[in-house]
């Protein structure tokens, strides 16, 4: 048998290295890597499966997970659930088991801005968690440790196909840009919401988006929030909630329908 040379191994190593480039999960699979989707509501959730075309669930800590397309392109479709905890462990999942490399996550929340009406949409451009706090160990409120960050910054693609997609599938509705509140709290009081303007501004709050933010960010994975907002700061306004729900779920899944098909 002859010896081979180093160069010709390495040739063929080479070769080797870029067969396996084109095979599952190298640079061709990226094209088509699925976006997650994480809803919050049923009737949303409802109405993007309905318009999807599933072709696999899936269940992973309780979370029901469904890939298939949206227009043409792949999707992972699912709801998390509330807080925090719930929503980290479900853009992980989307993430590291079905390799999705852009995060939309849809839901409600409260106004902290007077500028806001109930079913106006909030798009995120950061998110931070209003209740993480070890100031007293010498970070600010909100500075999630040895990140050195207390917001975690919205991808501006993601966020101006979210803002142009409010304005082609819901003409009327109002969208604002700016901070998303997370915390694992219910925020029905004005002085709860009067802390967190104080140490955090914010367009809204609510409790899932800071968690999202942070999975995607330490994953590096684009992310954007969109929130339709339930209720105001100063409750000049009320709107019985199926009825808002209703509203809100219709709106959010056509914003997330039209974004799919919009993105490269």
């Amino acid at each position: 048998m002859k010896k081979r040379s180093i160069p010709a191994l390495l040739g063929v190593l080479a070769l080797l290295v870029l067969a396996a480039g084109c095979g599952p999960g190298g640079p061709a699979a990226a094209e088509t890597a699925p976006i997650g989707i994480i809803g919050a509501m049923d009737a949303e959730v409802a109405s993007l499966k309905e318009a999807a075309d599933i072709t696999e669930t899936r269940e992973i800590a309780a979370m029901e997970f469904c890939e298939g397309t949206l227009g043409d392109r792949p999707v992972v479709i699912v709801q998390c659930g509330m807080g925090k905890v719930n929503a980290g462990i479900c853009a992980h999942t989307l993430i590291r088991e079905f390799g999705c490399d852009r995060i939309i996550n849809t839901g409600v929340a409260g106004s902290l801005d007077n500028r806001l009406d109930i079913g106006d949409i909030v798009v995120s451009t950061e998110a931070v968690q209003h209740d993480f706090d070890v100031s007293f160990l010498g970070f600010d409120k909100g500075e999630i440790p040895y990140t050195g960050l207390v917001a975690f910054p919205a991808d501006e693609t993601l966020r101006a196909a979210a803002a142009e997609a409010v304005r082609q599938t819901a003409p009327e509705v109002h969208v604002l840009e700016g901070r998303v509140c997370s915390g694992d709290q219910f925020i029905s009081e004005g002085a709860q919401r009067d802390r967190i303007t104080a140490d955090f501004g914010g367009l809204c709050c609510e409790m899932e988006g800071g968690a999202v933010a942070q999975a995607c960010y330490l994953n590096d994975v684009p992310y954007v929030i969109i929130r339709a907002i339930s209720d105001k700061p100063d409750e000049t306004e009320f709107v019985e909630y199926s009825v808002f729900e209703a509203e809100a779920a219709a709106h959010c899944a056509h914003i997330v329908e039209y974004m799919v098909e919009e993105l490269a």
